[in-house]
């Protein structure tokens, strides 16, 4: 296979694992904003099972956009690590400073910030309500904040990659 085809082939699967990422990040944001402010558990339930397709397309695209993202770089020859192997900080490796910044929020944010909602939405439905444990675990200013880091890395992500100004 000619290596500029391998190279584009990689790029085109990168920026599309790219797209359905962002748009779970966006999708997951709306419903869960949206399970926030619902009144019922009946409501609350229903929204969070929606969240979940969007959850997953997070979790594996972020994976996924990030070893595409990597190959695509080794095929063309982009020192991605840059100042690490000697090249200059360019977008590249401005992207993946951004994209490793988000991976401490994972074991130290979503998922204990998650199991204590999962915990909360149990309570409430052994309940049978809409508990002050689980609107607080919805409304948590940790999450909330790491969520908008999240997003911001992202979107920076995307706009050094669309614009590449170093």
């Amino acid at each position: 296979m000619n290596p500029g085809t391998l190279s584009g082939g990689l790029a085109l699967i990168h920026a599309l694992i790219g797209v359905a990422f962002v748009a779970g990040l966006v999708g997951r944001w709306i419903v869960l904003v949206a399970a926030e402010q619902a009144r019922t558990l009946p409501e609350i339930r229903m929204l969070t099972r929606v969240a979940t397709p969007f959850e997953r397309l997070v979790q594996y695209g972020s994976l996924l956009v990030f070893v595409f993202g990597v190959a695509t770089a080794l095929v063309e020859h982009q020192p991605f690590l840059g100042p690490i192997v000697g090249a200059p900080v360019d977008w590249l490796f401005l992207s993946l400073v951004l994209y490793v910044s988000i991976l401490p929020l994972i074991p130290l944010v979503f998922l204990p910030r998650g199991r204590h909602l999962e915990q909360a939405m149990q309570d409430a439905e052994v309940r049978k309500e809409v508990t002050p444990a689980l609107r607080q675990a919805f409304t948590d200013p940790v999450v909330r904040m790491a969520h908008l880091y999240e997003l911001g890395a992202v979107t920076m992500i995307l706009g050094l990659m669309l614009a590449k100004p170093i």
